[in-house]
């Protein structure tokens, strides 16, 4: 009896102290909080949300080439920037994340622009730092 004992104590051990696998959740969290920086237009802090390699796109290779190609919307004014998943797929430190989006901005006074469009992005896990996006395309919708 004592044996058995034993054998499920070490078994819920050795069960608690396996790493957790990262949730779907953390990368919706991750997204929501890159769609806040696009609507706030901040490039400094949105190219800090990709690694140091990071792609937008393909106009912008690295963090300092992110930055500089965002400032370049210096006058636009992102009214609303939303993104939903369709699907989120998780291999230890990284993940594929698929979905949709939809974006308000006011280009110039008068003349605002509604785009909608599909999205792939590329997480890494950082143990510092957390979820940071390697890669994110987009395709617009008609």
């Amino acid at each position: 009896m004592v044996y058995y004992s034993f054998i499920i104590l070490v078994g819920l051990l050795v069960t608690s102290s396996c790493k957790q696998g990262h949730q779907k959740s953390e990368i919706e969290s991750a997204m929501k909080k890159y769609d806040h920086l696009i609507q706030k237009m901040d490039a400094d802090s949105i190219s800090l949300i990709f690694t140091p390699n990071g792609d937008l796109g393909k106009v912008a290779h690295g963090r300092s080439s992110i930055k500089k190609f965002l400032s370049g919307f210096a006058n636009l004014k992102v009214l609303s920037q939303h993104s939903t998943s369709d699907s989120i797929q998780i291999n230890e430190d990284s993940s594929i994340q698929k979905g949709s989006y939809t974006q308000v901005a006011m280009i110039s006074p008068g003349d605002t622009a509604r785009l909608k469009g599909d999205y792939v992005a590329k997480w890494i896990y950082n143990n510092n730092t957390g979820w940071l996006l390697q890669s994110i395309m987009t395709k617009p919708r008609e």
